[in-house]
């Protein structure tokens, strides 16, 4: 408790609503956002001589990734446009993901092996080693800087196969940087866990990242990110860098040079999803890390950035400080729960609307935002997706951990990991729930993200 103007305040509940009311307001202001469209993306057919501006090469980096990597390369070379290459970056993998890309008969497959000492150091050294191979014209030829599209997929990514039709058009105007699709999990249908994961997704890319079209504050994602090639030579000759977060720090630096990135609703890029939450919270653990990481853009942010952009920009990356705030009253909250319980088990307390209004600040949002992804997800009724939404909150809570876990991994100067396995995929190319037996559950490795 506090003393102001002779009224006794207590701060920790001043300090709790204030983180409360600025979560809400922040996610009222996106949602409100992100219902209009700035621009509509309409697809363009690139097959015709008009079309085939661009040279897009497909950029997949990997490490011991034989058991999904053949599906993806298939996908990607199934796409209907002229003028695609793809070029698989093995990191020093001890499995089969080599021969598989071998075993390719077609002049737009290429592969980059890198070996150690020079491999297994992450995945933005793994991509930088990509592009200065594709500058050296051993890919495409001498690349044309402004039109040629990287577009980075995952070793278990399935783009939609119109993706190029929706995007390409987009880089007409010579100031767009980059743009990025959205993401689904392709297993949502079979594991809780990866039901969570896509609801995440959805959510980030239908409420977050459309809103920020409008602040100008759009991100890059890991997986399914489309960036010309001329906006990644502004950035040095090591485009990446060794960031946990490596997607998140391009972006940020591609805006901070002045640049524009975009975001397109119309098409999305699936992967998979974990179904284990010790390997869940691991994953996590890295990519709190990583957003810890990014603070070091926060001076370039602050004198380089305007306007929205910079406001948003900054609260994103400063994010991770509220929730570690928030997890200390979540943790008081929970007490207090506790209690609760315990009077009304005793007959020493009565009803108060306080506990009415309690319940709706904490599984409000969550209900509104299950709302949100049900457009993207008809097959959910109502009253499972609003039980989805009470059992989100929980799930939510877990990213309190991973935050602590990142705290404690930093203070111990600890940066490499493991790489996450993947999981075997039935016939239809989808996640069938069991890791691979031919594969270790994880390989040390340097700073890889997945």
């Amino acid at each position: 408790m506090i003393l102001i103007g002779g009224q006794r305040i207590d701060l920790i509940f001043l300090v709790a609503l204030s983180l409360v009311l600025i979560f809400v307001f922040y996610l009222l202001m996106m949602i409100t956002l992100s219902q209009f469209r700035k621009s509509t993306w309409f697809p363009r057919q690139v097959t015709d001589e008009g079309g085939t501006r661009y040279e897009v090469v497909f950029v997949i980096p990997c490490l011991n990734e034989e058991s999904v990597l053949g599906a993806s390369i298939e996908r990607l070379v199934s796409i209907d446009y002229p003028r695609t290459s793809v070029l698989v970056v093995d990191d020093g993998s001890d499995d089969r993901t080599a021969e598989v890309v071998r075993s390719f008969d077609d002049p737009r497959v290429h592969l980059l092996q890198r070996t150690l000492p020079n491999a297994r150091k992450g995945k933005g050294q793994a991509l930088n080693a990509a592009i200065r191979h594709i500058l050296t014209g051993k890919v495409i030829g001498a690349p044309d800087l402004d039109a040629t599209i990287i577009v980075v997929v995952d070793a278990d990514g399935r783009m939609d196969e119109r993706s190029l039709e929706y995007v390409l058009p987009r880089f007409d105007d010579a100031e767009l940087g980059g743009v990025q699709i959205g993401v689904r999990i392709n297993n949502r249908h079979t594991n809780l866990l990866a039901r969570f994961q896509d609801l995440e997704f959805v959510l980030y890319t239908e409420v977050f990242q459309r809103g920020r079209v409008h602040l100008g504050s759009s991100g890059l994602g890991g997986n399914g990110q489309f960036v010309r090639l001329s906006a990644l030579t502004t950035l040095g000759e090591d485009p990446w860098s060794d960031s946990l977060t490596e997607d998140l720090d391009l972006g940020v630096r591609l805006l901070i040079e002045g640049l524009r990135l975009d975001f397109c609703p119309d098409v999305a890029v699936h992967q998979q999803g974990l179904v284990s939450l010790k390997r869940w919270i691991r994953q996590r653990t890295r990519w709190f890390q990583g957003h810890l990481q990014s603070w070091s853009l926060l001076p370039d942010i602050l004198t380089r950035l305007s306007g929205t952009r910079r406001i948003d920009v900054y609260y994103h990356l400063t994010s991770p400080f509220v929730l570690l705030m928030g997890s200390l009253f979540t943790v008081a909250f929970f007490l207090w729960f506790v209690d609760l319980m315990v009077d009304l088990y005793q007959g020493t307390t009565f009803f108060s609307w306080y506990w009415l209004s309690t319940y709706f600040f904490t599984f409000g949002p969550a209900m509104l935002l299950s709302l949100i992804y049900r457009r993207s997800e008809r097959s959910l009724g109502v009253f499972r997706t609003l039980l989805l939404a009470h059992l989100f909150v929980p799930y939510s809570l877990l990213w309190m951990i991973a935050g602590w876990r990142a705290v404690a991994r930093i203070l111990l100067g600890k940066k490499g990991w493991a790489k996450t396995e993947r999981l075997k995929e039935n016939a239809d190319g989808v996640a069938d729930g069991t890791v691979d037996p031919e594969l270790p559950e994880s390989s040390p490795v340097g700073e890889v993200r997945t």
